[in-house]
């Protein structure tokens, strides 16, 4: 999706237009009743595309005020937007177990690194798998202190180790204090940027705290069926439209390559929408 594109997605619509219709009574549907959501409450207090929201998709358990309240979370949550995210957590968490298996061949300790972890489900769901003979030291951060909290309650629910910080995936001087890393992950982040050159300078940050041969895993989000009601209706965490910035792979592949990584694999989970990419440090 080019900048056009998102700019369109903003831009406010003619009052005599349908869709101005349309959009209108969807925002006032969302934030009169569809309060009694438990999903619906979370995004307009937190973001639609917070950590906090994140949490409550993977867990998939319908829940709001009365009948009803729970009645509209469930048919919030089988959106397939969310459907997909919690498909992607699937393909994350198995390739995370996948790539700390074959770090762990050659290495005493892997050293892993979520640079914007949200409640982290997808990577402690990983780490409870692992036996002691294989040793981890896993950090989760995000710039969001209620992000962390989430985490590190998910954490003591799952019986995992781990260390959390409140950091900003895109300060140089937070990511030098975590030293080298076997292993990095980027999940749901650099869809909710909008500047492309924010993001392509972040994947050179990236590779100065890999080692040789070190392992980035990211997401990327190619399309998504429902971006424009999306944009019309939903908030953001900045409190502002949540317009996706949708990027092809190709363009993502290009923006590794010249920070000095190869690309390994590339997996979209079953409805298309979202894919978990694997990167070498070369």
């Amino acid at each position: 999706m080019t900048a056009m594109d998102l700019n369109a997605l903003t831009r406010p619509l003619p009052a005599w237009h349908p869709k101005a219709w349309y959009y209108g009574l969807a925002r006032g549907l969302l934030r009169s009743v569809g309060r009694l959501s438990k999903g619906v409450s979370i995004g307009l207090a937190h973001g639609f595309d917070s950590g906090v929201m994140l949490d409550h998709v993977y867990a998939n358990r319908a829940e709001g005020r009365g009948f009803l309240g729970r009645l509209i979370d469930r048919v919030y949550l089988n959106a397939p937007g969310w459907a997909g995210i919690r498909n992607r957590g699937l393909l994350l968490e198995r390739t995370v177990v996948q790539c700390v298996e074959a770090a762990a061949d050659g290495r005493q300790t892997v050293r892993l690194v979520d640079l914007a972890c949200g409640g982290g489900q997808y990577l402690l769901r990983a780490l409870a798998r692992f036996t002691p003979d294989i040793a981890i030291d896993a950090t989760l951060r995000d710039y969001r202190p209620e992000n962390i909290d989430k985490a590190r309650a998910n954490a003591k629910r799952l019986g995992v180790e781990a260390s959390f910080d409140v950091a900003d995936a895109f300060s140089d001087a937070d990511l030098a204090e975590l030293g080298m890393v076997d292993i990095a992950i980027v999940s749901g982040l650099h869809e909710i940027i909008d500047d492309d050159s924010r993001v392509e300078r972040h994947f050179g940050q990236i590779a100065r705290i890999l080692r040789p041969d070190g392992t980035l895993l990211l997401t990327v989000q190619p399309d998504h069926p429902q971006a424009e009601f999306i944009a019309r209706v939903l908030n953001a965490h900045t409190g502002k439209p949540w317009a996706m910035r949708l990027r092809p792979v190709s363009l993502t592949r290009r923006w590794l390559g010249a920070a000095g990584f190869v690309v390994d694999r590339v997996a979209m989970e079953p409805l298309g929408i979202f894919g978990v990419l694997q990167a070498t440090k070369a």
